[in-house]
């Protein structure tokens, strides 16, 4: 997607900036509409596969746990974020919250600046996402095919060759509002 000028939101490529710069990744909210629009979804359904684990290319670390997976079936959880006790080095991760009765993830893009040392703080928000999620593959399916996954788009600021642009992005972790009996557990 191109990257946006704060001054007046046109296209960064439309100012001359044609190159890598002018582009960025838009986040990988797109994750479900993409496993169904690509027939991914369907296959793995086809194959009697109930769970779909994703992870982030960053988290080297990510593995699939059994009994996290157990534990979702038994518990017919169709969204599980795996978070961990967040550090001084995860101050700027995403967190979960309960807003209006469902849990909810908070990124620092979407806090107002005036909170944004409250967010970082490791007493008051104790946890970090890690973005390896869970999911049920029917839940993503029902939710996708009624057009109901409706991602929160976050505004992430940058600055490229001295033009303050920004970028639109969306956040897998942010679906978890939308899922049925979701829960973060900690890894």
């Amino acid at each position: 997607y191109p990257r946006l000028v704060v001054e007046d939101f046109s296209p960064l490529p439309s100012k001359g900036q044609t190159g890598k710069d002018g582009w960025y990744p838009p986040g990988h909210g797109d994750v479900f509409p993409s496993l169904k629009n690509s027939g991914k979804l369907d296959l793995l359904l086809s194959q009697g596969k109930e769970y779909v684990f994703v992870a982030n290319s960053d988290n080297l670390g990510a593995v699939v746990d059994l009994k996290i997976l157990n534990h979702l079936i038994h518990k017919k959880n169709e969204y599980c974020m795996e978070v961990t006790p967040k550090t001084l080095a995860d101050v700027k991760g995403g967190t979960l919250i309960s807003y209006e009765g469902r849990v909810q993830l908070l990124e620092i893009a979407q806090v107002a600046d005036a909170h944004v040392n409250e967010f970082k703080s490791i007493e008051k928000f104790k946890i970090f996402n890690t973005n390896n999620l869970w999911v049920n593959l029917n839940a993503i399916k029902r939710l996708v095919e009624a057009d109901a996954l409706k991602m929160e788009i976050i505004p992430n600021p940058k600055e490229v060759d001295g033009v303050k642009v920004l970028q639109l992005e969306t956040a897998a972790g942010a679906a978890i509002r939308f899922f049925n009996h979701a829960i973060g557990t900690n890894v």
